[in-house]
């Protein structure tokens, strides 16, 4: 006879999250978790640095998460479009802990007041795109919600760049513009620390 907790419905196999918090045990090259999604969408895929140094000056920080509040499992992550149009008191409503102030772990052992975000795209690789991220503010360390501002109003400018741009053969699915992909088809799901100060986006794309 099995039970079913009311509180807690079970989540259908196809969105549940693979989830773990054995982050600093993966490649590299490697978001810190994998997590299944919905058919219709789609992960980024993120090709490897081409100029890495062979021996980190600190070891790597935690992920920063990114969820919405009433999720059916963590991981899915938060539309970009969403995290630019919301105000501040409408984002903490929105965002899981949006008001932690994740920018004191981003820091290090080496205590980086900025890092820098690395976007790899398909097709898009030679066009190589870094954003700085300001990581404290005059009021303390940033928090997951300005966090998360932040990485959208960056993406953002890295779809802008390249919309005149068109993507090398391998990456014809995931061109922008002209029936490709949009920002409003972006979700942020993390970040995670790469090497040093260095940082990747883990980003799930809405193909609906």
């Amino acid at each position: 006879m099995s039970y079913m907790n009311p509180l807690h419905p079970p989540v259908p196999s196809n969105i549940r999250s693979s989830y773990t918090a054995l982050a600093g045990a993966c490649s590299t090259y490697q978001p810190p978790f994998a997590q299944a999604i919905p058919p219709t969408h789609r992960r980024l895929p993120q090709a490897p640095l081409s100029k890495v140094p062979t021996s980190r000056r600190s070891p790597p920080c935690p992920a920063v998460t990114f969820d919405l509040h009433g999720a059916p499992s963590h991981g899915l992550g938060v539309p970009m479009c969403e995290l630019l149009a919301r105000s501040g008191g409408a984002l903490e409503r929105m965002l899981v802990s949006a008001n932690d102030g994740v920018g004191a772990q981003m820091s290090g052992s080496l205590g980086f007041r900025r890092v820098n975000l690395k976007i790899l795209w398909p097709g898009y690789e030679h066009l190589d795109r870094t954003y700085p991220l300001d990581i404290h503010t005059p009021a303390g360390p940033l928090t997951r919600g300005q966090l998360a501002v932040q990485v959208a109003h960056a993406f953002a400018r890295f779809v802008e760049e390249l919309q005149g741009y068109p993507p090398a053969q391998h990456g014809a699915s995931w061109r922008f513009g002209n029936g490709g992909i949009g920002f409003n088809r972006l979700m942020l799901s993390a970040l995670w620390n790469v090497y040093d100060d260095v940082w990747l986006a883990e980003v799930i794309i809405d193909f609906r």
